[in-house]
């Protein structure tokens, strides 16, 4: 089992950590223990995402011909379906708000400032520690490439994420816990994105490794929920085991997704189909995920929870109506997803019909001015 894995089988492992984030945000509480631990670690999802993102960008960079094209290929990729979410939902599910904080909850400033001002009203937590990590990226990589040793310059800069969450805690923005503890994941995986994009000699990786440093991280992160008793201790310590658990297990899901692609054929493809639309999706469903929750547990969903337990029999707040919750949501994610591409084919092809047009339109221009020069000689000289 390699590294390589992580970035052959990205998009799957991607679609994995979506449905763990799913889960996580369901709020049920499952009976048995083993599935409730599971359920209650499911934020490790995101961990996991930013680490293939991380992975992503590096390779991102190498092909981007400048900075301004790779900001062009995140900004396309992430704000059509973050604003038309996020817009949609102000104007029609939170009226109330005023334009302000509308304006700076959809900008993420209202999630940096939140402690400060008083205010919950912020849309999301994970896009605007995305579109931090986005934009310091080409910074971070022109320091990165000047490393000597990128290993050693890798855990320098971890130590950024504990000193931030110190200094957070003692300003009172543990709000921003959820951002500073991932940093170093995410730095994580743009060292593993250079090490795959260098091509540096690997051995296998076998299982034996990565089983133990899993089950280590599981250990760590147990020994925290259990013990650790202050809230703020405990959600500043409690993504850190991810830099075993995250690595580790994406390896892992990497090697069961390539044995099932290469050795149960038909249904391997079967059984990864699901993980790859999941993971193809995962920003639309998750931003629609988020909306379709609050709005379904609120005093706004008791209608439908009505309706469903009549007609449907599913009890609401049961394991069947979250999992209809998931499924509507990577419904409207699939969607918005292909729409979106549509329209930016459309508009991409407009644009270079247009061009060609104006391309063909100089060329005859040209071409007439060309016949012009030539011709004005020739009848003078007849003329003469």
């Amino acid at each position: 089992m390699k590294l390589s894995l992580i970035s052959k089988y990205r998009t799957h492992i991607m679609g994995f950590a979506i449905l763990w984030i799913m889960w996580f945000h369901s709020p049920y509480t499952w009976k048995n223990e083993a599935l409730h631990f599971i359920h209650d670690i499911g934020f490790y999802g995101v961990d996991m995402f930013l680490l293939v993102s991380g992975l992503g960008l590096y390779f991102s960079m190498r092909k981007s011909k400048s900075i301004g094209e790779f900001y062009k290929k995140r900004a396309i990729r992430i704000l059509p379906a973050y604003l038309i979410v996020t817009v949609s939902w102000y104007a029609f599910y939170k009226p109330e708000v005023s334009f302000t904080d509308k304006l700076l909850s959809i900008l993420g400033i209202n999630y940096f400032r939140g402690n400060i001002t008083g205010r919950p009203e912020y849309f999301d937590w994970f896009l605007p520690t995305l579109f931090v990590l986005y934009l310091l990226t080409p910074l971070y990589d022109k320091l990165f490439q000047k490393a000597s040793v990128k290993w050693k310059f890798t855990l320098l800069c971890m130590t950024i994420s504990p000193l931030l969450c110190i200094i957070f805690y003692h300003t009172g923005q543990q709000v921003l816990y959820g951002s500073t503890v991932r940093i170093a994941v995410f730095l994580v995986g743009y060292w593993i994105g250079w090490f795959l994009y260098e091509k540096k000699t690997e051995d296998k990786a076998s299982w034996m490794v990565h089983l133990p440093l899993l089950f280590v991280g599981i250990t760590l992160v147990y020994c925290i929920q259990k013990y650790i008793k202050n809230p703020t201790v405990f959600w500043g310590l409690n993504c850190y085991p991810a830099l075993l658990v995250a690595p580790s297990l994406c390896v892992l899901l990497g090697g069961l997704f390539y044995l099932a692609d290469k050795y149960l054929k038909v249904v391997g493809k079967i059984l990864l189909f699901p993980f790859y639309i999941c993971g193809k999706y995962s920003l639309e469903i998750y931003l629609f995920h988020q909306r379709i929750m609050e709005i379904a547990n609120g005093d706004k969903g008791a209608p439908i929870r009505n309706f469903l337990a009549t007609k449907w029999h599913i009890n609401a707040f049961s394991p069947g109506y979250y999992f209809l919750i998931g499924i509507v949501s990577i419904i409207l994610g699939a969607a918005l997803h292909e729409l979106i591409a549509l329209v930016t084919r459309l508009i991409t092809k407009n644009g270079k019909k247009k061009k060609h047009t104006v391309t063909e339109e100089s060329d005859q221009t040209n071409a007439e001015e060309a016949v012009k020069e030539n011709a004005t000689p020739a009848t003078k000289e007849a003329t003469v």
